[in-house]
């Protein structure tokens, strides 16, 4: 009887978790989220393809839960991406907007495969950067994060974290409500630290 009793409050308690879970979206910054996006990546992407850049960008400026996950290449003399949207699954490839509008500014680069980016650590690298962030702010979420490959063919990773400042709320103009919220970028240097930009 007691052994009855305790797995039905077992399954209890884990109904309650998976419904206390919201939707199951995936949010990077979180523990476990580097090994999620991972898995996305490797079940909607070539791991073995060579690209240029791989960024992974929230849905919102200031929840962080995963939006998309775009990998850039070069087909020929065009741009091209790879898009992976929580709501739509992949989309592409499909030419960049600056390829199709032919913008001089387009860098190519040295290539890596996808499977090349470390997007495991996400979530220490992000914890890492909030501690560099001054204490009068608060709510962190990462807007986005980016894998570059350089022309020397090492890969570079910048991010965003976007922030609330403490004593700010919501400000409502008719049906309008919007949040100011602040950004902080960093980049990882060469040995492995985060490292704030100006």
């Amino acid at each position: 009887m007691k052994k009855t009793k305790t797995t039905i409050l077992a399954a209890l308690a884990g109904v309650l978790l998976m419904t206390s879970c919201g939707d199951g979206g995936v949010y990077p910054q979180n523990e476990g989220g580097g090994k999620a996006v991972k898995q996305l990546i490797d079940k909607n992407f070539n791991g073995e393809k060579q690209v240029q850049e791989l960024t992974i960008k929230a849905k919102e400026e200031l929840y962080g839960e995963l939006g998309t996950i775009t990998v850039i290449y070069w087909d020929g003399d065009k741009q091209t991406e790879e898009v992976f949207s929580t709501a739509d699954g992949v989309k592409g490839p499909q030419e960049t907007f600056g390829s199709k509008h032919k913008m001089t500014n387009l860098p190519k680069t040295k290539t890596v495969a996808i499977k090349e980016f470390d997007v495991e650590p996400i979530p220490y690298k992000v914890g890492e950067a909030a501690g560099l962030i001054p204490e009068e702010y608060e709510n962190y979420a990462l807007a986005d994060y980016e894998f570059t490959v350089g022309d020397d063919g090492k890969i570079k990773q910048r991010f965003t974290i976007n922030t609330t400042k403490k004593g700010e709320g919501k400000t409502q103009n008719g049906r309008m409500v919007s949040q100011n919220y602040y950004p902080f970028k960093f980049k990882i240097d060469e040995g492995g630290k985060v490292v704030s930009i100006d």
